[in-house]
């Protein structure tokens, strides 16, 4: 009887070891974010943190970092495996780096540059959870994306770091795009009120349905390599050019369509009262669902 012929699996000893090869590496590099995390807080005792401080905005932005390094991960380990198993280390051990260094960076990019006029890690630190919300929301959002790209370049994995480094910047002005976009969203809709006054304020639902729109939009976005074929050598810029804008039609759409379904699912109520002045929790969570799970439905039909 032919084992593969009824299971999807590989009988290949050399493949399984190669599999054990990036679960080492990668499972050693997710049990350092705890001490990554804490040096790029600015060398915060994660312990202090956590168990004195009882610190519950450093705890749900140390969650959101773990996961956001384990969707990295999960995209570094996709595809096919190297024919030798240095180079798999190489490549595995390399890229997983990569994703922690992009997602420090991200963070950067989200305080200096989404949110100028607040300090989210002072905030963190002061244990406002709304902050904490929003910095574990927009990593997940950002590794979403990078595990989108991870899949999509598929050209020698030493030159493609310069694309995925390229395509990386790219994602990050599009995130800090829809950060703006939800910061006008929210001025508009609460008479020219700041958006960060009422993080720094604590309001934790809005920084809830901010975080569910962030990744709900990632999702999305991270779309555009499905419908964008990678093209390798001198074609390479011309499809970077057309992911860019398959993404911001993408983006648009998610746009158009949570506008649709705050309608229709939150039918009768004033979502703007409700979440931005009465920092209503409930309508918030369901309104970060909405975004969450439209952005899913994209992706299932669409890749």
């Amino acid at each position: 009887m032919n084992f593969e012929t009824y299971f999807s699996i590989s009988t290949d000893p050399y493949y399984y070891t190669a599999i054990l090869v990036d679960f080492v590496i990668l499972f050693a590099l997710l049990v350092l974010v705890r001490q990554v995390f804490g040096r790029t807080a600015g060398s915060v005792d994660t312990t202090h943190e956590l168990s004195e401080k009882d610190n519950h905005a450093f705890g749900i932005s140390l969650a959101g970092a773990t996961i956001a390094l384990s969707i990295v991960f999960a995209g570094v380990a996709a595809g096919d495996v190297a024919t030798s198993l240095m180079i798999e280390a190489a490549f595995v051990l390399g890229y997983g780096l990569l994703g922690i260094v992009f997602l420090v960076c991200t963070r950067l990019v989200f305080d200096k540059i989404s949110f100028p006029k607040t300090d989210l890690r002072k905030l963190i630190s002061e244990n406002n959870i709304a902050a904490g919300i929003l910095d574990a929301g927009n990593m997940i959002a950002t590794a979403t994306i990078i595990f989108g790209v991870f899949a999509w370049s598929n050209g020698d994995w030493v030159a493609s770091i310069g694309i995925v480094v390229l395509m990386f910047i790219i994602t990050q002005v599009l995130l800090v795009a829809a950060s703006r976009y939800r910061v006008i969203l929210f001025a508009k809709r609460n008479n020219g009120k700041a958006f960060c006054d009422a993080i720094t304020e604590g309001n934790s639902a809005l920084a809830l349905r901010f975080a569910g729109f962030q990744i709900g939009a990632a999702l999305a976005m991270s779309l555009a390599g499905a419908l964008v074929t990678f093209q390798d050598g001198e074609n390479t810029f011309v499809s970077i050019g057309a992911w860019v804008l398959v993404a911001v039609v993408l983006f648009a759409v998610v746009v158009l369509l949570t506008t649709i379904l705050e309608k229709v699912v939150l039918y009768g109520i004033p979502v703007a009262r409700e979440v931005d002045s009465e920092k209503n929790f409930g309508v918030a969570a369901v309104e970060a669902g909405v975004y969450v799970g439209l952005g899913l439905l994209l992706l299932s039909l669409l890749s």
